[in-house]
């Protein structure tokens, strides 16, 4: 029995309710045995662990203490956010970052990237890693929300596109499909479903037929760049488009029965 299990046997034998009961037993351990005080999530991994062997019992109580950044999975449902390969965007705007090997919009630093980019851009590896690394943390991944960024989505192309969105699915199906709608079938009795679905785009993008062609994605949410609603700011910045294309996109998303996300650029 290593150290980690041996603190949660004194977690439980202490019947630990409180973060500040958790903080003192972990401290006591790490004195008693001259160590450096346990992080949660290895106390975790060997909770779970000892659950799997019948050598403990389940205890949501402790579960529910040794979870890190318990907020990412209070609604039920957690976020799972994946980066779609570097690609060329249409927009020429001047605030965009631009840096090589990095989708454009996005910069090297943010966790979701590095991770990414560690995965060379592969949907079902970030999908599967993702989840890995919030079942490790305490979280239930029952329920997901799949956020697919890393630039404008309608100029990917459609082969690109399909493919990606199979691949997410084959990672919380844990199976292959044949094919992107046989990935949506069997994600309605998978252990991770896919409950809902977001890309990001420009306004000038939505037309009907894409709007068409995102429902059979399966998407439920589209995030608009929308960065300002006054046309004399977009086009200083040479956006490409008006606040005229963000207000039909908005409707024509809305009377879709999509879910609508602005992304702002405030004093811009």
């Amino acid at each position: 029995m290593n150290l980690n299990e041996i603190t949660i046997q004194e977690l439980l034998k202490n019947r630990v309710k409180t973060p500040a009961d958790l903080a003192m037993i972990k401290r006591k351990m790490a004195k008693r045995y001259k160590i450096s005080c346990p992080s949660n999530i290895n106390l975790l991994k060997a909770y779970h662990e000892m659950v799997r062997n019948k050598r403990t019992k389940l205890s949501k109580n402790l579960e529910n203490l040794l979870r890190t950044r318990p907020i990412r999975s209070l609604s039920g449902i957690v976020n799972v956010s994946v980066l779609t390969k570097p690609y060329p965007c249409p927009g020429k705007c001047i605030y965009c970052p631009i840096e090589k090997g990095i989708p454009k919009s996005y910069l090297s630093g943010e966790p979701a990237v590095e991770r990414a980019k560690r995965l060379n851009y592969d949907p079902y590896l970030q999908v599967k890693k993702r989840i890995e690394m919030l079942e490790n943390e305490g979280h239930p991944t029952d329920k997901i929300e799949l956020r697919i960024v890393g630039g404008t989505w309608s100029f990917y192309p459609k082969k690109y596109q399909t493919w990606f969105v199979k691949r997410c699915f084959d990672a919380c199906n844990q199976k292959m499909g044949k094919n992107p709608e046989e990935a949506h079938k069997l994600n309605e009795k998978a252990k991770h479903r896919i409950v809902g679905l977001s890309i990001e785009t420009r306004p000038d993008f939505i037309t009907l037929s894409e709007i068409k062609w995102l429902r059979k994605l399966g998407v439920t949410m589209v995030e608009l760049g929308v960065q300002s609603i006054y046309d004399d700011v977009l086009k200083l910045n040479l956006r490409g488009h008006g606040i005229k294309e963000t207000i039909f996109a908005t409707k024509f998303l809305k009377d879709a029965g999509f879910k609508v996300c602005y992304q702002m650029m405030p004093d811009l």
